[in-house]
């Protein structure tokens, strides 16, 4: 089961367009992008969307995050695949390996299939799920929490958490996979800190997908 964005493809671009889109829309001031990158593999963006301490920082957070996963995808997210995945998803698919996709963006899965199959690695997906078809879970819980989204794909490949292996980029690909009952392995191609994502005990750790062979062993 694999997490999408920074994952599979690299759409580092269009987070910090929208991320600075949305800042000058409640009247703050663009970041530079040496600032973006700091703050972003520190996993502090959410201390410039609102400050440690205040009343509604929660509220703000929560409004926040859930309008950018509405909107990441309204426009083209420029989307470029990762070296190394179509090769490993052809491999997997050879094998008879069932893949999901998975994504915290509030987008139908039919629009992100098509996007799969813009990217030639559409056929290689037999399951797809995002937050769109648990948005109600979200809205009234946590916008960062995958665990319904992570069931919900499982549930539709047909195959127990328990035998399923979650790869992504950020620390709640690792928390919420674990929290399903799944394997799970850390890429760094998200920029996330090393030490940062060994804080959720992931099984491994590796620079990309097309080193998962080396720590996972794929059968059909």
């Amino acid at each position: 089961m694999f997490d999408l964005d920074c994952t599979l493809v690299d759409t580092l671009e269009r987070y910090f367009e929208l991320f600075n889109e949305m800042l000058e829309e409640r009247g703050r001031r663009r970041m530079s992008r040496e600032e973006f990158q700091r703050v972003y593999v520190a996993d502090e963006l959410d201390d410039v969307i609102s400050p440690p301490g205040s009343p509604r920082r929660d509220e703000e957070l929560h409004g926040f995050w859930m309008e950018f996963l509405r909107r990441y995808r309204e426009d083209d997210p420029k989307a470029v695949l990762i070296p190394g995945v179509r090769e490993l998803m052809e491999e997997l698919h050879s094998r008879g390996v069932p893949i999901a996709v998975m994504t915290s963006c509030i987008v139908p899965r039919e629009r992100l299939m098509e996007e799969l199959n813009g990217l030639g690695i559409g056929r290689f997906v037999r399951a797809i799920a995002t937050a769109h078809d648990v948005v109600r879970d979200l809205e009234s819980g946590h916008h960062f929490s995958k665990v319904e989204i992570m069931r919900l794909a499982a549930r539709r490949l047909g195959i127990p958490p328990s035998e399923l292996v979650v790869v992504g980029d950020y620390w709640n690909d690792i928390r919420d996979g674990k929290a399903i009952g799944a394997r799970t392995v850390a890429v760094l191609t998200g920029k996330m800190r090393r030490e940062l994502l060994e804080r959720y005990g992931p099984d491994a750790i590796v620079e990309s997908v097309r080193d998962l062979p080396g720590v996972v062993s794929f059968t059909g």
